[in-house]
């Protein structure tokens, strides 16, 4: 029969192992499927606008997609692993790298979409347009 002690240092390396793998995955080193990941944000609204602070850390804001339809406010894009990773251990990863899209219900009306960067931030602002007007 196995110690207890034994068992628990099996069980802990299995973990370890596992979650290795899954860092591994979130790369997208083709384990499995490509997944996309959803950056989080913060939306605020006043009477005129709504307001999305958007927490992406070394994305160009500029390539961001953003799209409002339906009701639905739509962001996509890339955070490129850094070139770093290609010879390097991994120590620690805990922020996403690759394809992000965040979708977020808003009100449905017409607005004019401008954006302005904070460090790490995209900020997106939506100002609410009369009924009727685009």
């Amino acid at each position: 029969m196995i110690s207890k002690s034994i068992q628990n240092r099996m069980l802990a390396d299995a973990l370890h192992r596992l979650g290795r793998l899954d860092e591994l995955r979130r790369l997208g080193f083709g384990i499995s499927q490509p997944m996309t990941w959803e950056p989080p944000l913060d939306l605020i609204e006043t009477a005129t606008e709504l307001l999305a602070y958007v927490v992406l850390p070394g994305v160009d804001p500029a390539s961001v997609e953003v799209e409002v339809t339906g009701g639905t406010l739509i962001l996509r894009g890339l955070r490129p692993r850094p070139a770093e990773l290609r010879h390097a251990s991994i120590l620690r990863l805990e922020l996403p790298w690759g394809k992000f899209e965040r979708r977020v219900l808003i009100p449905d009306v017409p607005y004019k979409i401008s954006r302005e960067t904070a460090p790490g931030c995209l900020i997106l602002r939506l100002t609410k347009l009369p009924e009727g007007s685009q």
